[in-house]
């Protein structure tokens, strides 16, 4: 008879256990999914700003392949992300 009364306990505490991992789990899973978003919307981000950088440095190969090397394409150039985030 104690056998089966430490069979159920054994059977009691591993059901406990279970719920309870399974419980954090979720709750892991949840905190990973908000974490992934938030990675993707990174991404994104810098996916659009390498492409703007990229056309920055487009304009400023043409202007200096049309007109030469001179200060003010560089200095316009510098100052041209200041003026696109200030819109």
């Amino acid at each position: 008879m104690a056998e089966f009364m430490k069979e159920d306990i054994f059977f009691f505490v591993t059901t406990i256990a279970v719920v309870t991992f399974t419980v954090t789990l979720v709750v892991l899973m949840v905190y990973l999914i908000g974490v992934m978003r938030n990675v993707r919307d990174i991404s994104d981000i810098v996916k659009i700003e390498s492409k703007n950088i990229s056309q920055d440095i487009s304009e400023l190969r043409a202007t200096v392949k049309r007109e030469g090397m001179r200060w003010k394409h560089i200095t316009d150039f510098l100052r041209k992300p200041n003026k696109r985030t200030k819109k």
